[in-house]
């Protein structure tokens, strides 16, 4: 054996290149590493990667690395400016950050922490220091439309934090706004092969989209759809399948969701005079009781009765009313889906459903519903974007196709290993707590916060039903007295994590440049220069996935983990190689700052009830802790003593199979969802005693328990001649964030698959005169940039398609600048373009083309 074959070792860690965190062995040799392979004792991606994890390692050696403290010489502050970087020591870094913690000490609101970093522990550490330090304004979301309404909607409808359609049942699988198991979205390697093998056993797959992109290259069926109408599609399939079909689960509906919950002519729940509990008609004897009375036998879905002296109608008789005002023939101005095809898509999903069926499972009989509709941020992404998804969910769960064999399953819902976690019911027996392995509250649209006057400068208390708020942030920043803020509201401080907000989280740069230029003081992790970092006063160099410790590395082991019978798992991330010798891990900088500033014992506390580190391993104050002891820690804490740091080095990967119980948990939840979301009404009446203290000008017209269709801005201003246009977003499987195309080998596939174009119909190209490979003006409301074009068929002839995330214009980025099209660039950010129960950001702009 030759020497050079001595030092070479493979490495099992996880990826770093998305949010999933696939298991990895990295080849290494003499130091350097040499290759990536996928982890074949690993669940989540079974030994597969894809392109972004195999050019991982290119970011390893980026020359443009940031490798020491940076300290800005110059001042000012713009897209224009140049920051004029000087290297600096750790101690003057960390003295200049202190000293400006110490200066808002008195007053933490002061400080902002934008800690949303899912690739590892970071985000925790970060968030922690914020808590410990007693902000307000710690945000832990980075997207102004991933999120917004799936996560809060999940957790009071499914139990979990995403959903996932059951790929291993379903025979009939609707996509609307997303390519989940072609080129998006959670466990992307695993569910690759599972949407495969799903399509090679005859399972049909429908893809309702403007852009008709990966996934409907895959599908059966590619129906373009005006973007921003999902609304519209949903209500016209809800009435097809409730009034034309009568197909619709009426026993679940009965017993697990709160569709026959008497409501008055008031919309509110008729309840007992005595307990205050919502009532329903037992049809077996025809008396009215509560709806937990055990005695309940035949609850009554429809009709009209009288229930302690009050009329009364069960919430399902009034959805059925409500939809009825949504025939195809009605919505199809809306969406351009000829009715035939509305109708015959609803009768579809509705008969694959099989609605009374069972299946047994490992001898355990269940309901067996293998037809589920699967949404995301495409559907998300709009004004209205609650309703304009929440229309869609209400299709799963009217055919009883929410967490049992082929439908929507709710993804780290519940477990039973290494602890028992488990979504749980609350008020008026509603799902109200969704399960989370970690012990942290998520914020579920239900039952939602009462509105105050704001302190935050968010104003999230004005959004009693979101889950984040940090879009408001450019918009209030602007006046933070028209939203009730003083100056002792405001914020002076940011601390932020690698995440590149100025381009990914939020919409038109030119507010975010000035809500950047009036903070006094911005410290922020970096690996590379970018748009953010741009921005920073002091830079401190973060460590590659490479060549650090974490105990979550990253969200797919337990937040959007494979969902049904796949084994439970668990992996860390370690180091492959040292950082360079300036590089520090964040962990213990995180530790340096807390103990200067005197709030070691607070930082400690939290972390431990963050991961569930008791006894023995938990950390105590007084010290500090090298990061690889802490995750020993963490390991044990979790696994039992015989399962710490060095067995993960030697095994790579805890795994652990599900029973049927945790793997379909819709019958063993209790806990009913809701078809009816009469806390709605509440929520919205209290908001408009607050907002009309302050005088603002608010839209109300979502806070109701059934959905419209309302368009959005976008539509009406096509509609009314003033843009012809409507620019929407799409993903590629190859590029996550907005800083992947700064790896050459990706930036290489881009060109090579035009990934920097975007997308026009051939029909409205021909009108225009425009030709493939021609540069044209793409105009917005608030920007306009120089766009190259692809020309095709796989687009609605009313959208332009802008996809990845790139755009950059930082020179810390050369491989990347001027690629492409920022797309968040082009959208208007004020209140008329925010979603006002979730806040997300409107994402159709209309928009004009020109050469």
């Amino acid at each position: 054996m030759t020497q050079a074959n001595l030092q070479s070792k493979l490495v099992t860690t996880s990826c770093g290149m998305c949010y999933i965190g696939c298991s990895v062995k990295v080849r290494v040799e003499n130091g350097v590493v040499m290759g990536i392979e996928g982890n074949p004792d690993s669940p989540q991606n079974r030994g597969k990667m894809c392109a972004k994890g195999k050019a991982g390692f290119m970011n390893l050696y980026n020359p443009n690395r940031v490798k020491v403290p940076l300290k800005r010489t110059n001042p000012k502050k713009g897209m224009d400016e140049d920051p004029g970087w000087k290297e600096i020591s750790w101690k003057e870094a960390i003295d200049t950050v202190v000293a400006q913690f110490e200066r808002i000490q008195d007053n933490p609101k002061k400080l902002w922490v934008q800690a949303w970093d899912v690739m590892g522990d970071n985000m925790f550490w970060l968030s922690a220091l914020g808590s410990a330090f007693g902000s307000n304004q710690v945000n832990v979301a980075s997207s102004p439309t991933c999120g917004k309404v799936v996560h809060p909607v999940e957790f009071f409808s499914g139990g979990g934090f995403h959903q996932q359609p059951d790929l291993h049942y379903a025979n009939y699988c609707v996509l609307i706004g997303t390519q989940f198991g072609i080129a998006a979205r959670s466990a992307l390697n695993h569910h690759m092969s599972d949407m495969a093998d799903a399509r090679a056993r005859g399972m049909k797959l429908v893809v309702i989209d403007p852009v008709g992109g990966y996934a409907a290259s895959k599908a059966n069926e590619w129906i373009p759809i005006r973007p921003g109408t999902d609304a519209a599609l949903g209500l016209s399939m809800l009435h097809v399948l409730l009034n034309e079909l009568s197909i619709y689960d009426a026993k679940f509906l009965a017993e697990k969701t709160n569709a026959p919950y008497l409501v008055g002519a008031n919309g509110r729940y008729v309840r007992d005079a005595a307990t205050g509990k919502p009532l329903v008609y037992d049809a077996a004897d025809r008396t009215v009781k509560t709806h937990d009375d055990p005695g309940v036998r035949d609850a009554a879905i429809t009709g009209s009765y009288d229930a302690q002296g009050k009329p009364g109608r069960p919430a399902f008789e009034l959805l059925r009313e409500h939809v009825a005002k949504y025939p195809p023939e009605v919505t199809e101005k809306f969406t351009t889906i000829p009715a035939a095809t509305v109708r015959r898509i609803a009768r579809e999903f509705g008969q694959a459903a099989r609605i009374g069926e069972t299946i047994t499972i490992d001898g355990v009989e269940l309901p067996y519903r293998p037809a589920v509709i699967d949404w995301a941020r495409g559907t998300q992404g709009h004004k209205h974007g609650f309703h304009n998804s929440w229309m869609l969910r209400l299709l799963n769960i009217v055919v009883g196709s929410v967490n049992v064999p082929g439908g929507i399953l709710s993804t780290g819902a519940a477990g039973k290993f290494p602890h028992l976690w488990w979504p749980e019911g609350g008020t008026d027996g509603m799902l109200e707590h969704g399960g989370q392995i970690m012990p942290m509250a998520h914020p579920s649209a239900f039952p939602g916060r009462e509105p105050t006057a704001p302190v935050r400068m968010d104003v999230g208390e004005l959004f009693p039903l979101a889950s984040h708020y940090h879009t408001l942030l450019p918009i209030t920043s602007e006046n933070p007295s028209a939203f009730g803020l003083s100056d002792q509201d405001t914020i002076e401080v940011l601390m932020h994590a690698p995440v590149n907000s100025m381009l990914s989280s939020f919409g038109d740069v030119k507010k975010v440049e000035r809500l950047y230029q009036s903070l006094k003081f911005i410290v922020g992790f970096a690996i590379e220069i970018n748009e953010t970092t741009h921005f920073d006063d002091i830079v401190l160099p973060f460590p590659s996935y490479l060549e650090r410790y974490d105990f979550i590395s990253g969200m797919g082991a337990f937040m959007i983990a494979p969902c049904g019978q796949d084994d439970f798992f668990w992996q860390v991330r370690q180091p492959v190689v040292e950082p360079p010798p300036g590089v520090r891990h964040p962990q213990d900088v995180v530790q340096e700052i807390a103990d200067r500033l005197g709030i070691s014992s607070a930082l400690y506390r939290i972390l431990n009830h963050t991961y569930k580190m008791e006894g023995a391993n938990a950390l105590k104050p007084g010290k500090r802790y090298p990061i690889a002891e802490v995750v020993d820690k963490q390991a044990r804490a979790w696994f039992g003593e015989e399962q710490g740091l060095d067995w993960f080095r030697e095994h790579g990967v805890v795994r652990h199979p599900r029973d049927v119980e945790e793997a379909y948990i819709g019958p063993y939840v209790k806990a009913r969802m809701p078809i009816y979301l009469e806390h709605f009404l509440e929520r919205g009446e209290q908001l408009k005693k607050v907002v009309g203290e302050l005088k603002l000008d608010w839209d109300f017209s979502d806070y109701k328990p059934i959905g419209d269709f309302i368009p959005c801005p976008s539509y009406h201003a096509v509609q009314s001649g003033e843009y012809d246009l409507i620019a929407v977003h799409f993903k590629f499987p190859f590029i996550y964030g907005a800083y992947g195309n700064e790896n050459p080998w990706l930036d290489e596939i881009c060109e090579q698959t035009n990934a920097y174009r975007i997308l026009v119909n051939e029909s409205v190209a021909k009108a225009k005169g425009i030709a493939n490979g021609d540069t044209v003006w793409l105009e917005s409301p608030v920007q306009k940039v120089r766009a190259t074009v692809k020309v095709t068929q796989c687009i609605h002839p009313e959208a332009v398609g802008v996809g990845g995330h790139f755009g950059h214009w930082s020179p810390g980025m050369p491989v990347s600048r001027g690629k492409g099209v920022h797309f968040n660039a082009l959208l208007p950010t004020d209140l008329d373009h925010i979603d006002m129960i979730s806040t997300a950001l409107d994402h159709c702009v209309q928009v004009k083309i020109y050469k």
